[in-house]
C-alpha cells in the first residue's frame, strides 16, 4: 500500500471517529433518556447537581463509622509542643495545626511528645490520629500518657499500653481516663508496628475537657 493511501485510509477512520463522538454528545446533552441504548444490565447515572462536596444517595459516609470524639473544644489545637528528633519535615507542630493530611514523624522510639496548652483546664479525653485514608493502612502504637501543672512533675493518667489505629474508624484512638487538673500534656511513645518508618506517627493529638 503506497503513502497516498495510508493516508487516505487514515483520513477516513478520523472522519469516522469524529462522527460518532459528535452523535453520542449529541444524544447525551438532550435530556432525554439513553438508557435504551446501553448493553443490557448497564444503566446510565447522572452526576448530581451539588455546590459542595457531598455524598451521593446511596453511597455511605465513612465518618459514620469513625470513633466519635467529645463535642468540645480540642485544647491542643495551635499551641505550642516539643518532641524529640524528627523525620525530614514532619515536625512536631504538624499534630497540632488542624490538618489531618499534615503529621508528625519521630525520627526514632523511645519518644517524647508534649502539648502546653497554655493553661490549666480539667481533662478526661487525648485522641490521637492518622490519616483516615486507606493508604494509612492498619498499624498500632504503643503510648503511656502523662500531664502536670507545671511542666516539672508528670503524673501518669492512662498507662502504656497498644493500641490499634484502623482507617475504617478513622484512624483514630481514643483515651479516656479520670478528669485531671493539666497544663501540659506528655505522650510517650515506644512501639510503632508499620514498617514503613521507624518512628511515632500523628496527624492530630487532641486533648479535651
Amino acid at each position: 500500500m503506497n503513502k497516498k493511501l495510508i493516508i487516505l485510509f487514515c483520513a477516513i477512520i478520523a472522519v469516522s471517529l469524529i462522527a460518532s463522538a459528535i452523535v453520542f454528545f449529541a444524544g447525551s446533552g438532550s435530556g432525554e433518556s439513553s438508557d435504551e441504548k446501553l448493553p443490557p444490565g448497564v444503566t446510565l447515572i447522572k452526576t448530581p447537581e451539588q455546590d459542595d462536596a457531598e455524598f451521593p444517595p446511596g453511597f455511605p459516609d465513612p465518618e459514620e463509622h469513625f470513633i466519635k470524639l467529645p463535642d468540645t473544644p480540642n485544647l491542643a489545637e495551635g499551641k505550642n509542643v516539643e518532641s524529640g528528633e524528627v523525620t525530614e519535615v514532619f515536625i512536631a507542630a504538624n499534630a497540632v495545626d488542624g490538618d489531618l493530611t499534615s503529621y508528625w514523624e519521630s525520627k526514632g522510639l523511645p519518644i517524647d511528645y508534649t502539648i502546653d496548652l497554655a493553661d490549666t483546664y480539667t481533662i478526661q479525653t487525648v485522641a490521637v490520629r492518622l490519616n483516615p485514608a486507606p493508604i494509612w493502612e492498619p498499624r498500632t502504637q504503643t503510648f503511656e500518657i502523662f500531664v502536670s501543672t507545671d511542666g516539672s512533675s508528670f503524673t501518669s493518667v492512662a498507662p502504656s499500653e497498644r493500641h490499634q489505629f484502623d482507617p475504617d474508624s478513622g484512624n483514630i484512638v481514643r483515651v479516656d481516663f479520670e478528669p485531671t487538673a493539666a497544663r501540659y500534656v506528655r505522650l510517650h511513645f515506644t512501639e510503632k508496628s508499620s514498617g514503613r518508618s521507624n518512628g511515632a506517627q500523628a496527624s492530630e493529638i487532641q486533648v479535651y475537657e
